[in-house]
């Protein structure tokens, strides 16, 4: 997802990350069509009709198209946002783990490491639900096989996570690890990664209505086969560049808004959801290697990292 902004003409020729490839063949078979309308109209056909342009005024379709662009990308930046905030949670609650769960023995410690894990796990398993993918050997380095196999058969992977945390968290509260105020603490950060997560499953599982997609699609056909009629006349052979470049931007419009509108998967415009939980899995290994905290210090880290947010 990073690019060099500075590098002006390095956009120009990214063609990998363009809309380009997708509407190519759309654009050609335009220009395909503004040829046959040139070469009939050098043949004295009466091919020109500029009231054509007014049968659908470019200001409507520009219209059309905005909305459908600006609703696709607020659905990509609410992605963005919730995406952010589950991978804040599960640093800031595999961070309180470590800090407030104390060790009397190396059990102890075995079972905190472990439910620390399940954050990674808890953020892969988010990932590939929102990809509609089943486990995979990315998630089996951070729970147990027994695990691995409840997960597969599990309708929804991060619910049955979160149940082994808060079963964890229950169990602390029993053996008197943590206190009632601190349970009640835990469950609720846990349950707001489940509601961000539920808020990115309704982005990915609700598109533009499909009526509306249907009918713009049709307008952008008529609209772009309409195109050499107008200008064949005054434009002669250069009704064909000027039909593809039309067209080119107004189906490039609609393609940017299609591409971006479910952020989750793997275009290459979608979000860098493996590079975020990435660097998830790095800070809380780092937290896990570095050993023991004094409880001030990483309690006003986490403050830094609330403010931060």
């Amino acid at each position: 997802m990073n690019y060099r902004q500075k590098s002006w003409f390095y956009l120009v020729f990214d063609f990998k990350s363009s809309v380009i490839p997708n509407i190519f063949m759309r654009v050609l078979v335009i220009m395909i069509f503004a040829l046959g309308v040139t070469i009939a109209q050098d043949h004295n056909l009466p091919m020109s009709q500029p009231i054509l342009g007014s049968i659908i005024p470019g200001i409507v379709l520009g219209l059309l198209l905005v909305f459908r662009t600006n609703t696709a990308y607020d659905r990509y930046w609410e992605g963005r946002k919730l995406i952010g905030l589950i991978a804040k949670n599960c640093s800031l609650m595999a961070k309180n783990i470590m800090v407030f769960v104390p060790e009397n023995n190396s059990e102890d410690y075995s079972k905190k490491i472990s439910h620390i894990k399940l954050l990674n796990a808890l953020f892969i398993a988010i990932k590939l639900q929102l990809r509609q993918e089943k486990v995979n050997e990315e998630i089996e380095n951070y729970i147990s096989e027994i695990q691995y196999l409840q997960l597969g058969r599990a309708k929804n992977m991060p619910l049955q996570i979160i149940k082994w945390l808060a079963t964890y968290f229950d169990e602390l509260t029993k053996n008197n690890s943590i206190d009632q105020l601190t349970l009640i603490n835990w469950n609720k950060q846990i349950e707001e990664i489940y509601i961000y997560f539920g808020c990115c499953e309704r982005i990915a599982s609700t598109p533009i209505p499909k009526a509306y997609s249907i009918h713009l699609k049709h307008l952008l056909i008529i609209y772009c086969f309409a195109i050499p009629f107008q200008f064949v006349a005054e434009l002669s052979w250069w009704t064909i560049p000027v039909a593809g470049i039309i067209s080119f931007a107004l189906l490039g419009v609609e393609a940017i808004g299609l591409e971006i509108e479910n952020p989750f998967g793997y275009d290459y415009n979608d979000l860098p959801l493996d590079n975020i939980g990435i660097k998830m899995t790095e800070d809380i290994h780092e937290l896990i290697n570095s050993g023991s905290f004094n409880n001030s210090e990483l309690w006003q880290g986490l403050l830094s990292l609330q403010q931060i947010t």
